[in-house]
């Protein structure tokens, strides 16, 4: 699970709704016979219900020189079988430095399509950093709300021919978002906006058991190996703030279960500014929708009759 105006996001509701066939969530990420698994860096293209707790993160020397830790969670719950609304937050350590906790961060998103015979599957939504929650070395930062709309999508490669089965296990997600203030400036001081776009290669070795080979070793068929690549592009103010693009090439497993998830990473730098050396990342994800308890369900499971999924 990761870290995107109105009119937007209203406006690519409506148009979506012409043109595509709406679909309802699914326990995990899955349309068709692809399970799309939570990574860290791209969120993944599903709405459920999920716990993320915790992701934890080190990184020898970050953009400032400093050695961070970071830990957060995140809790998805959906509203109707096609909506959902998130909440996350969490804090960082610094050496030499000190502690705080990041400004609360809400979102709302809406699954906008699958097509189970292509294994795709596409959803929005809609983020905001609250100004004024952050604590520590983060409660002088950030006097303005941040507003990011973003678009997260995943194809499979179930399509390819029997010539090519070995590749069928393959799948690819993408997300790109905005991440913008509510203003420019404020008392002289530049608010950046932020272009944030990644993609991720997996290779699903429980699809493997399934759909190609039987797959001998208990551990290994349920393993996904996954290579994500994140990048924050400045596309106004970060030449008067003095911010540059960053990102991080962050390989890894994702070991998955019937119940949850466990993911880890390495975090490798891609430009100067993103910091130095090699970090680490992992995540404990639990899907509420497969454990039975009073908050599995949307709390509108038949929906509100307003648009499908909703």
């Amino acid at each position: 699970m990761s870290f995107l105006s109105n009119r937007f996001i209203a406006g690519a509701l409506a148009g979506a709704t012409a043109l595509f066939w709406l679909a309802p969530a699914y326990p995990h990420a899955v349309c068709g016979d692809r399970i799309f698994p939570a990574t860290i860096a791209i969120d993944d293209p599903g709405v459920l219900d999920e716990l993320t707790l915790p992701t934890v993160s080190w990184a020898p020397y970050n953009s400032t020189g400093a050695h961070e830790w970071d830990a957060s969670f995140s809790w998805t719950k959906t509203i109707t079988p096609g909506l959902s609304v998130v909440i996350s937050d969490g804090a960082t350590w610094e050496h030499p430095g000190s502690y705080g906790w990041n400004p609360l961060n809400t979102g709302i998103q809406y699954q906008l399509l699958c097509v189970p015979d292509v294994e795709f599957m596409m959803k929005v939504g809609f983020d905001v950093a609250w100004a004024g929650t952050g604590t520590g070395i983060f409660a002088g930062s950030g006097r303005e709300n941040t507003y990011s709309p973003l678009v997260d999508a995943g194809l499979g490669f179930g399509t390819l021919p029997s010539s090519l089965q070995y590749l069928r296990p393959f799948a690819i997600t993408a997300e790109f978002s905005t991440t913008a203030p509510g203003y420019d400036w404020v008392n002289g001081t530049p608010y950046v906006t932020t272009f944030n776009w990644g993609f991720t290669l997996q290779y699903s070795l429980p699809y493997f058991n399934s759909h190609v080979a039987a797959i001998d070793n208990d551990f290994i068929k349920h393993l996904i190996p996954v290579a994500e690549f994140a990048f924050q592009t400045p596309i106004h103010n970060g030449g008067a703030a003095g911010q540059l693009q960053t990102g991080n090439f962050q390989p890894g497993l994702v070991y998955i279960a019937d119940k949850w998830q466990f993911a880890l990473e390495a975090v490798v730098p891609m430009t100067g500014a993103t910091g130095h050396g090699v970090g680490v990342v992992g995540s404990f994800d639990i899907y509420l929708d497969d454990i039975p308890n009073r908050i599995d369900e949307p709390i509108f499971p038949h929906g509100l009759g307003i648009a499908p999924g909703i």
